[in-house]
């Protein structure tokens, strides 16, 4: 209220339109944010911090390479503005240059030997080009600069999902998570399991999260086991979002999905995930459902490269969930992204043999070839590290946070904590009774 008024008294006031864009974004009001910033870009074209506030506004917008352009403007009118010299490097890892973003947060920290969050950034970028032992290094830095950033302690925690640190006692995240490491995640494969046991994987983790007084918190709600072959998914969606069309990987690309009826199940299937044997060792994920047009709440998914392997992998998985699960669950074959049939609804209707009813379309090639002209890096897979952690319980919360608020009953079963989980679940529609009457 106070910065309109102080535009209705000064409509020339560069800095007031720029703070207005900055607040309006930070509401989640972001078109209008792009308005308010623009004015006061057209008041001064000479404003970074209005071109830098422009270029996160547009890349929330969808609209990276718009952003680079505002970013790289930024920089241009202020050499030594370390924000946008480590956002540059966000918006150039989602684009495939992570040379190039390397350079940028480097850059960032040469101008600010104290930003904590490019030193993050870089340990980041590093694992996604598979320096591990280098990412540790500035990941630890991050901390050590800003001891209580959960976000810092998170990305380290993530780490060492893929990667065993050589000094154990060099953080305290280290130890706790060599004790989740301990926990038995191991069942009788040819039972059901009960829900007593995958209530007691939780509970076993809640034990040693107490322990040490954890108040950690993550956004994450997705727990991967993963092989080291890299999808690409970063690049398909970008082509995706950005020209709407379908890349030609993605037609070979299947999925084999399991969906569950109560949060029990999902802890359920995530052991079965654990221990299922498959010749590649195949990515897959245990995962809560939060995009808006998507149905279903709990799901487990396997990709696969071609129809072949998806359908033998759901044979044998089926059998699996019918014997540790429950007796009538069967699994999906589906294809690529979930995201594709909103826009091309043929795409998700699967023949077992013969053409499909949506094929690629020869004129995206095109498309595509434009996409990759510059020399990209999407960054590689790192394989999983077997077995249970802190990184898995804190998603596992989520998880039950996600119970609460959807209405799932088995929930209460696990626990009488009341989980307040990401701020994306105060945005939730999903009741799981609503659900289950349709």
């Amino acid at each position: 209220i106070f910065i309109r008024e102080a535009i209705k008294i000064n409509p020339a006031s560069e800095i007031a339109h720029a703070n207005l864009g900055s607040l309006l974004r930070d509401s989640g009001k972001i078109k209008e944010a792009e308005i308010s910033t623009r004015k006061a870009i057209e008041i001064n074209p000479d404003l970074a911090n209005a071109h830098y506030n422009l270029g996160i506004i547009l890349n929330d917008l969808g609209k990276p390479y718009e952003a680079e352009i505002s970013t790289k403007k930024a920089i241009d009118l202020q050499p030594d503005f370390a924000k946008a010299h480590s956002y540059m490097g966000t918006i150039l890892s989602s684009l495939g240059k992570l040379q190039e973003a390397e350079s940028s947060f480097r850059k960032a920290i040469e101008i600010n030997s104290v930003f904590a969050n490019a030193y993050s950034n870089l340990g980041g970028i590093l694992i996604d080009i598979g320096r591990l032992n280098e990412a540790e290094k500035y990941l630890l830095k991050a901390i050590n600069l800003k001891p209580k950033n959960d976000n810092f302690k998170n990305n380290l925690i993530n780490l060492l999902t893929i990667y065993k640190p050589n000094d154990i006692h060099s953080n305290p995240l280290y130890i706790i998570n060599e004790e989740f490491n301990s926990i038995n995640i191991h069942f009788t494969k040819k039972n059901i399991i009960s829900d007593m046991e995958a209530i007691t994987i939780y509970e076993n983790g809640l034990q040693i999260y107490k322990k040490y007084n954890l108040d950690l918190e993550s956004n994450l709600t997705q727990i991967y086991k993963r092989n080291n072959f890299n999808l690409n998914c970063k690049r398909h969606k970008l082509i995706f979002n950005q020209h709407k069309v379908i890349p030609e990987f993605c037609f070979g690309c299947y999925k084999v999905q399991v969906e569950l009826d109560s949060v029990i199940e999902l802890i359920k299937l995530f052991l079965v995930f654990n221990t299922l044997e498959l010749n590649r060792n195949n990515t897959r994920k245990c995962l809560i459902e939060l995009r808006k047009n998507i149905p279903g709440f709990y799901k487990g998914l396997i990709y696969c490269l071609g129809l072949d392997e998806a359908q033998e992998i759901s044979d044998l998985i089926n059998i699996k969930i019918k014997n540790n699960i429950r007796i009538n669950l069967i699994s999906k074959v589906k294809r690529g992204c979930s995201e594709y049939p909103l826009e091309y609804p043929q795409y998700k209707e699967i023949r077992k043999s013969g053409d499909q009813p949506m094929n690629y379309n020869e004129n995206w090639r095109i498309i595509e070839k434009e996409v990759d002209k510059e020399s990209k890096d999407w960054g590689k897979s790192n394989t999983s590290i077997d077995g249970f952690n802190l990184n898995n319980f804190l998603i596992m919360r989520n998880w039950l946070a996600y119970a609460q608020k959807i209405g799932d009953k088995s929930v209460h079963d696990i626990t009488n904590e009341k989980l307040k989980g990401p701020e994306i679940f105060n945005y939730l529609n999903r009741r799981i009774d609503t659900y289950q009457k349709l």
